[in-house]
């Protein structure tokens, strides 16, 4: 998922700081977002980021066996 939150911000030509300052932190935590250096965001700064890439986050619990 980080993956692709990091395509969809190039594709649409932001810098990591324009999405950094949408989302509400500093450039350099979204880049060790980005690279898989930190793996444990909020779901709340999830849904930020979604956000500021003009997406939308779904959550879905499914019950397991």
């Amino acid at each position: 998922m980080l993956a692709r939150f990091k395509t969809a911000r190039e594709s649409q030509g932001l810098t990591l700081a324009e999405v950094a300052e949408r989302v509400g932190i500093d450039a350099p935590a979204l880049s060790r977002l980005e690279t898989g250096k930190v793996l444990n965001p909020t779901l709340a700064t999830l849904h930020k980021w979604a956000e500021a890439l003009g997406q939308k986050l779904d959550v879905d619990l499914a019950q397991g066996n």
